[in-house]
C-alpha cells in the first residue's frame, strides 16, 4: 500500500491557478515598478474573479493518468471467533473479548498513522470468519488476531501462523507483541507455516492473511501480562505493519 501523497502541487488543477497568480503578481509588480498601465485598474477583478477560476478548470480536465492510476491499498484487521463464538475461555475471560480490544487498538494506530483499514467490526462487534475472510481480496496485508489455548498451563509463548512468503513479516509480528510482553517466540522464531499449525489448513491463511497468537489464555501469567499490555503490544504491531506497508 502507498500512502496518500500529501503534495497538492502534482495537480495541474493546482498549478495552473498558481502559475496565473504569478503572472498576475509579475504583472502588477511591473505595473507599480514603472508606473505603467500594463493591466488596466479596471480588468484586475476579471482576471481574479474569472481567468484564474477558468485555469482550474482546464486543470481538471487536462487527463494526468500517471496520478489516476495509483492504486490504494489498505490494511485488513480482525479479531478471531465472533460474537457467538466465544474461542478459548478461562473462567470468565473469553478470547473473542480480548482479541477485540487488540484489533481495536491496533486499528487506532493504524489509522492514526493515515492507513486505510478495514475490519469485521468496531467497539465489541466481532463479524465471523466468513465476514473476515472477504475483507482480504484487495489488502495489502491482512491480520487476524487469536490467543491460543492448551492443556497445560505452562504452555506459553508467541506465535504467528502465515505462508511461507510471509515468513519475515509473521517473525516481526510475533516478535513485536513478544517484546511487549515479556514472553518467548514459538516455532521458527515466532513463525508457524500452516502445515505444521495443529489446526492444518486454515481459510483465512489460504486466503492470504496471517494469524497472530497473542499467547496462552490458559496461562495466568500470559494472560495477566496481556492484560495489562496489550495497548503496548497492539502498538508495537502497528509499528510493524506500517514499516511494511511504507516498503511495499
Amino acid at each position: 500500500m502507498k500512502l496518500i501523497q500529501e503534495s497538492a502541487l502534482q495537480y495541474l488543477s493546482v498549478k495552473l491557478p498558481l502559475l496565473g497568480a504569478f503572472l498576475m503578481l509579475a504583472a502588477l509588480t511591473l505595473q507599480w515598478a514603472l508606473d505603467f498601465n500594463f493591466i488596466p485598474e479596471q480588468y484586475a477583478p476579471f482576471i481574479v474573479g474569472a481567468v484564474l477560476p477558468a485555469l482550474g478548470w482546464l486543470g481538471r480536465k487536462i487527463a494526468q493518468p500517471k496520478l489516476h492510476n495509483q492504486t490504494l491499498g489498505f490494511v485488513t484487521a480482525t479479531a478471531g471467533h465472533s460474537n457467538t463464538d466465544p474461542g478459548a475461555v478461562n473462567g470468565k475471560i473469553k478470547e473473542a473479548d480480548l482479541v477485540v480490544n487488540f484489533r481495536n487498538a491496533v486499528t487506532h494506530y493504524l489509522r492514526e498513522a493515515g492507513l486505510h483499514v478495514k475490519t469485521d467490526g468496531t467497539g465489541t462487534k466481532n463479524d465471523p470468519l466468513s465476514a473476515a475472510v472477504k475483507l482480504i481480496t484487495g489488502s495489502s496485508v491482512a491480520v487476524e488476531f487469536h490467543m491460543n489455548a492448551a492443556a497445560s498451563k505452562q504452555a506459553n509463548g508467541i506465535e504467528t501462523i502465515a505462508l511461507p512468503k510471509d515468513k519475515k513479516l509473521a517473525q516481526d509480528l510475533s516478535a513485536a507483541v513478544a517484546s511487549a510482553l515479556g514472553s518467548r517466540l514459538r516455532g521458527n522464531d515466532g513463525w508457524i507455516d500452516q502445515s505444521q499449525s495443529a489446526r492444518g489448513s486454515l481459510a483465512y491463511i489460504n486466503a492470504g492473511g496471517l494469524i497472530v497468537e497473542l499467547g496462552f489464555i490458559s496461562n495466568e501469567a500470559e494472560l495477566a501480562a496481556y492484560q495489562a499490555r496489550y495497548w503496548i503490544a497492539a502498538k508495537a504491531v502497528a509499528k510493524v505493519l506500517i514499516e511494511y506497508e511504507q516498503r511495499n
